[in-house]
């Protein structure tokens, strides 16, 4: 009985602890916690110091709470769906892809063990290995091609020992264990990010401020040309419409010689060849000179007889 009233007391505590999260942050980063140890936790959780608060617990626990703050904030039940299988929170009023790129950084190198899943290929690379040659029998039941060489153990080629997506065997385990190699990189990884009742995956994070400019400028100048070929104004494209119609009315002024204040320069470059001759020169100079500019602002490669007098500290016979 006593057991029952501690653990419902530490349940409350921990539902308690959600509410204040959910009432304090406006966003939360859902990430998945395969294969991550408490150390790493508590590494991640000190990066993060001041800037987000990482939970982890029981996905049911989660859940309840949420659904008793979506009584006060009906925005919180878009997070609701999203509390599943091995994840963790970290909540946060910061930019989420500051989060992000903190969480990222921790990583750390693990061992494989027998019958985890690979996440990326297990190379074991030629060379010594440090073994004692009573070993090569264990090396070649793995189909691995090795000799002796000052007394210990040389594999003669890399080998891929396990693939990615294979389950590791006990053999394999074992061989890296021996020679001391981690062949696999495990952290917390991005799932999707919950941002005041808005939900989306953590490929919206690498989009940058420059990148919207492009693809909204890109858009507006597509709107324009649709509507100058349809003869339809619309508000992108009535600069255009009246830049062409400006050229229009300089060509029929010079044409018909009636006068306009806007198409004098034209004329009087029209009525002197010599000084259009003149204009049309200098442009074509100041294009050269820019290009010229521009060629000597580029650095320039390295012939391989200067970098090896550079690598040895001058010339053979300096």
């Amino acid at each position: 009985m006593g057991a029952e009233k501690k653990g419902s007391k530490h349940k409350k505590v921990y539902i308690d602890k959600v509410l204040k999260l959910l009432d304090t942050y406006q966003k939360v980063l859902i990430v998945s916690s395969n294969n991550i140890s408490s150390k790493q936790i508590q590494i991640i959780r000190k990066a993060l110091l001041k800037k987000a608060v990482v939970l982890m617990g029981k996905n049911s626990l989660i859940r309840r709470a949420c659904k008793m703050y979506a009584e006060k904030n009906p925005k919180v039940n878009e997070l609701i769906p999203l509390i599943k299988q091995n994840i963790g929170l970290v909540f946060t009023n910061e930019d989420p892809r500051t989060i992000r790129d903190i969480i990222v950084e921790n990583k750390i190198n693990a061992p494989a063990k027998a019958g985890t899943i690979a996440p990326n290929d297990v190379i074991v690379p030629k060379g010594d290995t440090g073994l004692e040659p009573t070993q090569t029998t264990f090396l070649q039941a793995l189909d691995i091609q090795t000799r002796i060489a000052k007394r210990q153990i040389e594999i003669l080629y890399d080998v891929k020992l396990v693939s990615e997506g294979e389950k590791v065997g006990s053999s394999e385990a074992t061989l890296l264990s021996k020679l001391g190699i981690k062949p696999f990189v495990y952290g917390m990884k991005l799932v999707q990010v919950y941002d005041n009742g808005s939900v989306y995956g953590p490929q919206v994070l690498d989009i940058t401020d420059e990148m919207l400019k492009k693809n909204v400028l890109e858009e507006l100048g597509n709107v324009s040309g649709i509507s100058l070929e349809l003869g339809f104004p619309t508000q992108v494209s009535l600069p255009y419409s009246f830049m062409n119609n400006f050229r229009n009315l300089l060509a029929i002024s010079i044409e018909t010689g009636y006068e306009i204040k806007e198409a004098e320069s034209i004329r009087e470059l029209l009525e002197n060849p010599e000084a259009l001759k003149e204009l049309m020169e200098k442009q074509n100079e100041e294009e050269k000179d820019e290009k010229e500019e521009e060629k000597e602002e580029e650095p320039e490669p390295e012939s391989e007889s200067e970098s090896d007098d550079d690598m040895f500290g001058g010339g053979l016979f300096d």
